[in-house]
């Protein structure tokens, strides 16, 4: 009599880690709907008080290192750097093998970068005003959202998490960690201080690349799960960390 065969019951998912997915799926909730707020207030052409008392703020800081980080922070995001920087980010993914990684990178942020200003565009956010605040140069183009925080969100952003993820701990790595974490953070307030955007211009820029970044990595993700193999040889030695 044949022995019958017993089925490996599924494996489900631990209470922890569905609890962490379930927690970064409302995050991301979070951020969606709070885009969609800021959009709907900034479509309004209003100028919010808090808007230009937090501007103020951040520009009646006079101390000589402040100012230097905050005039040059958005530097990377003008021509001729921006171009250089996306080349330097991939060259640098490319030379470690990270080659998928390296194309994903630059055509997630352009792509980001491009939704972007379309939405500038169907929002026509006008940019702050001198008689405000102190602006630094007039631009021509529309404010919300901010672009140079959506390139640096997406573009240094997922840059961060494949080196998190895929580069041996050394101190190169830790440096390089922390450079890429300080672009992103100081972007936002560098804007607002050149008064180039609004704060509101520059949460709604963190919120939409935040959430363009999330999906690059989920997709970079599947990609990954689902052709494990080949990405253990020819892409990643830490194949274990997706």
């Amino acid at each position: 009599m044949a022995t019958p065969t017993r089925r490996t019951p599924p494996r489900r998912p631990a209470p922890r880690g569905l609890a962490v997915a379930r927690a970064y799926v409302a995050v991301l909730v979070v951020a969606v709907l709070g885009f969609v707020a800021l959009a709907v207030l900034a479509d309004t052409h209003q100028i919010f008080r808090f808007d230009v008392a937090l501007t103020r703020t951040l520009q009646s800081v006079h101390v000589a290192f402040y100012r230097w980080v905050m005039v040059n922070e958005s530097d990377l995001g003008y021509e001729p750097f921006s171009p250089l920087t996306y080349l330097v980010i991939f060259a640098l993914l490319f030379a470690t093998r990270l080659r998928v990684t390296a194309f994903l990178t630059v055509i997630a942020s352009l792509l980001a970068d491009g939704v972007g200003a379309g939405i500038k565009l169907l929002i026509a956010r006008a940019r702050p005003s001198s008689t405000l605040v102190h602006v630094a140069a007039h631009l021509h183009s529309f404010s919300f959202p901010s672009g140079h925080v959506i390139q640096y969100t997406t573009l240094f952003g997922f840059t961060l998490y494949t080196i998190l993820v895929a580069w041996k701990r050394t101190a190169p790595r830790a440096v390089l960690l922390i450079v890429l974490a300080l672009l992103i953070i100081l972007v936002g307030p560098s804007r607002v201080y050149l008064g180039e955007h609004w704060p509101t211009d520059v949460t709604g820029g963190y919120l939409f690349g935040g959430v363009w970044l999330a999906a690059t990595i989920w997709v970079y993700r599947r990609l990954a799960a689902r052709h494990r193999r080949w990405f253990r040889t020819h892409e990643l030695e830490r194949m274990d960390a997706y």
